[in-house]
């Protein structure tokens, strides 16, 4: 059995609907926007380009003052190698939060996805094409692609709880997902010995007030896809350089390792609690050292979060911060 593989990116905490359905609107605001951009061994012929932009908005109901329904969009595109093989996926994420106390609240989401993989023959080279004495791209090739794209329909579930004080600035995530469940078929050929195998999330995210102007960030992710396992641990300091209201400014410095592969330095600044830039870059110490000379990839993050202005006459509920 032949196994296909999802995408990944290093700043874990800043692209949650790749992290989990679950985490659709678990957030302080009313509309958020996400983009994330990763670019992989530049250094070597087979790099990788990925790319996630996501939309995400609360419905908030009357009749329900302790729950909240999410939704919300997103898109990704990856990119790798010389015969541009490459995914593009839009999914609609569902998600519904319910407050059990005071700080408490527990989410479920689902996410359902149209997908398409494709690559361009064109820019393969072949045996057929050596002539003897040189490579000429201007030779035919009986190699023969009858089907250099196909689409298929993706299907994920997640759950999470969250904890939060907010006069203390303190806030936890942790939770669970399972991505593929249907486990779509992925060759271009026979699609029937490929399958795209599930996708097991676990995560764990928080933040916690250790002095008025510094906070500790803590997170950890492990995400099992037969036959590989991806685990990422970090860490932070988050310095609050400005704390009047509308003027809020913070700035963060992290370091997360993922294991046997990567150590991943971070920065990140938040700008009046609604401008969130990160930039990451994987120092890479894996055994392909060799032929990346250590060079990872750098990534880079933007979160910008908005908040509606309600009527005097209502009352906010589920108040997620």
């Amino acid at each position: 059995m032949v196994n296909a593989q999802d995408i990944h990116f290093s700043q874990v905490g800043n692209s949650p609907l790749n992290i989990s359905p679950a985490l659709t609107a678990v957030f302080s605001g009313d509309i958020r926007f996400v983009g994330n951009y990763k670019s992989q061994w530049q250094s070597v012929p087979v790099n990788f380009m990925t790319f996630s932009g996501a939309y995400e908005m609360k419905f908030l109901r009357k009749g329900m003052p302790n729950s909240m329904f999410g939704g919300g969009l997103i898109f990704n595109y990856d990119q790798a190698g010389s015969g541009d093989l490459s995914l593009s996926q839009l999914g609609l994420n569902l998600g519904y939060t319910h407050q059990i106390s005071k700080s408490n609240f527990l989410s479920a989401g689902f996410q359902v996805s149209a997908n398409q993989r494709m690559f361009s023959p064109n820019q393969l080279s072949f045996d057929d094409q050596f002539d003897g004495e040189i490579f000429n791209s201007d030779l035919g090739t009986q190699e023969i692609f009858e089907e250099p794209s196909f689409t298929y329909i993706n299907y994920s579930v997640g759950f999470n709880w969250h904890f939060q004080i907010p006069e203390k600035r303190t806030r936890l995530d942790v939770g669970f997902s399972i991505f593929n469940l249907n486990e779509a078929r992925q060759s271009f050929f026979d699609r029937s010995d490929v399958v795209l195998s599930k996708r097991m999330h676990l995560h764990g995210m928080g933040s916690f007030m250790v002095s008025k102007k510094v906070d500790v960030m803590l997170l950890g992710m492990m995400a099992v896809q037969d036959p590989y396992t991806e685990t990422i641990l970090g860490t932070g300091l988050k310095y609050h350089l400005n704390q009047t209201m509308t003027k809020e400014l913070s700035v963060q410095f992290g370091l997360s390792y993922r294991v046997g592969d990567a150590i991943i330095p971070n920065v990140e600044i938040d700008f009046r609690n609604s401008i969130r830039v990160g930039v990451s870059y994987d120092v890479n110490m894996s055994n392909f050292t060799e032929a990346t000379n250590g060079k990872g990839s750098p990534e880079f993050s933007i979160i910008y979060t908005l908040n509606k202005v309600a009527p005097l006459d209502k009352k906010k509920i589920c108040p997620l911060y």
